[in-house]
């Protein structure tokens, strides 16, 4: 079991956020951490996808503090390219990798109970990577390990925006059913959780809802970490 959306403890809970409800979601298994430019690089020379841009690999650069750049998260990632990377995957490992959906994400980012942020219920930035760190830059997606979720997931508070599967629509947290939730219904837009580097402490909430034109070719903090499930 786990609790989807906002109780009435978050200040910060947004109206699409309410009501909180109790689904099942069946077993699967997540990242531990966002997909890295590193292992984005792998893909691009395995498949000979060359991009105008090397600006979501930057393999030359090192973050803030010395970071490798290769194990900054992937950035300037359209969802249709999230999904040819998990397409690759699969068939390289023989698993069926994919998004996760955004009932799953949330139950990685929270565990199974309503608290606030990966780590509980009171903020604090030196536990993700967030506007409130003050550095205004990705940071290595191993490091901050103290933040991590009850799973044990790096990086689901701040970080950058995670891909999800699902069609984003305005009400499909109210509406969705009780067993594997997932907005299937067709639309242009796309479910992104856990904000970014660049957001505030109330927008990297687990709970919070966004989206993100699935047609676009992926924002500079648009990044997605992989999952694997027994259910589709």
């Amino acid at each position: 079991m786990s609790c989807l959306g906002s109780s009435e403890l978050d200040p910060y809970a947004g109206d699409l956020e309410f009501p909180m409800r109790e689904v099942y979601i069946s077993e699967f298994r997540i990242a531990r951490h966002p997909t890295t430019r590193r292992q984005m690089t792998a893909f691009r020379r395995a498949v000979g996808w060359e991009l105008a841009s090397d600006t979501w690999q930057s393999e030359g650069r090192a973050g803030p503090g010395g970071d490798s750049a290769l194990d900054l998260p992937a950035v300037n990632v359209s969802w249709e390219l999230a999904v040819a990377y998990c397409g690759w995957l699969s068939e390289r490992s023989g698993l069926a990798f994919a998004l996760p959906t955004e009932a799953e994400w949330e139950k990685a980012a929270r565990g199974g109970d309503d608290r606030i942020w990966p780590w509980g219920n009171e903020f604090r930035p030196d536990l993700c990577n967030s506007a409130e760190d003050g550095r205004n830059a990705f940071r290595s997606v191993y490091q901050v390990a103290e933040g991590a979720s009850p799973y044990g997931c790096l990086h689901m508070a701040g970080g950058v925006w995670e891909w999800c599967e699902d069609y984003y629509h305005s009400r499909a947290h109210q509406e969705a059913q009780f067993i594997d939730p997932f907005a299937a219904r067709p639309a242009s837009r796309r479910v992104v959780k856990g904000g970014s580097a660049y957001c505030t402490k109330e927008i990297v909430r687990p709970a919070c809802r966004d989206w993100t034109n699935s047609y676009n070719q992926g924002g500079a903090d648009d990044g997605f970490r992989v999952c694997v499930r027994s259910w589709r």
